[in-house]
């Protein structure tokens, strides 16, 4: 009798810890699947999202960027999340502004990913004078 009941506790937490990893896989397949949403969005946005950083800076220049660095976030709290991405630019006239690592902030409701509201270059001192501007 004591064997048995061992037995269905430890078929018990079996199951409990295989349903815990099971839900586990799924929350992150779901996240995943947001996640290429995401990138899939900002790719589609690509030319906007190019034309916005070249509009303050040398035309000359390429923008390149690490789609595998889509993230969503919020900047402090109580905002609304955003989706920030990183590129990287070359301009051969100024060689020091290459492959610095910029980030872009994308404003958009990251659950519908219909529109974009309002985009910001942050840590990057050249592009100073486009923070916080609607496009």
């Amino acid at each position: 009798m004591q064997k048995k009941r061992i037995i269905l506790v430890l078929i018990a937490i079996f199951l409990v810890l295989a349903g815990i990893g099971g839900t586990k896989k799924v929350v992150e397949m779901r996240q995943a699947a947001q996640k290429e949403r995401q990138i899939a969005f900002l790719k589609a946005h690509e030319k906007e999202l190019v034309d916005f950083i070249k509009k303050y800076s040398s035309q000359e220049e390429t923008v390149e960027f690490d789609w595998e660095t889509v993230e969503a976030g919020k900047g402090m709290a109580f905002t609304k999340p955003t989706l920030i991405v990183k590129f990287n630019i070359s301009d051969s006239s100024e060689k020091k502004y290459n492959d610095q690592g910029y980030v872009l902030r994308v404003d958009t409701d990251i659950n519908k990913l219909n529109k974009i509201d309002a985009l910001m270059v942050l840590n990057d001192p050249i592009y100073s004078n486009i923070q916080g501007e609607d496009q």
